[in-house]
């Protein structure tokens, strides 16, 4: 019950520092789906079988996957293009554990549960 007493202004606030973050790891996603149509274009880059490049739902789809670390079976590359796959799920998978980090510390320095820590400290 006590992080119920948490104050609206301080929720908005992680709110919007959650959505910041969630809009960053989109815009990120986007930006290695661009690579990766514009990588295929390239003769000896390498390829993703079964993605169609007329659309960008599957690239987008094949991005987020890589991003997350997802590793959806049905999903593969082939050729240098493998190198660009790994290093986008290694960094998405950085800056997904910074996020929580800095959702973390965010909470921390803004008190967002100090009934919370009042509440263990008296008993």
């Amino acid at each position: 019950m006590a992080i119920l007493d948490t104050g609206w202004e301080q929720s908005i606030k992680l709110i919007a520092i959650i959505c910041g973050l969630f809009v960053a790891h989109v815009v990120e996603v986007v930006v290695y789906a661009v690579v990766y149509y514009f990588a295929q274009l390239i003769p000896g880059v390498g390829e993703l079988p079964g993605i169609n490049y007329d659309g960008w739902v599957d690239i987008l789809y094949f991005s987020f996957v890589a991003y997350s670390s997802l590793g959806a079976g049905d999903l593969s590359s082939l050729g240098w293009i493998k190198i660009l796959y790994g290093l986008e799920a290694i960094n998405g998978l950085v800056l997904i554990t910074w996020s929580a980090s800095f959702s973390l510390l965010a909470m921390n320095r803004m008190h967002f549960c100090q009934p919370c820590s009042e509440s263990s400290s008296t008993e």
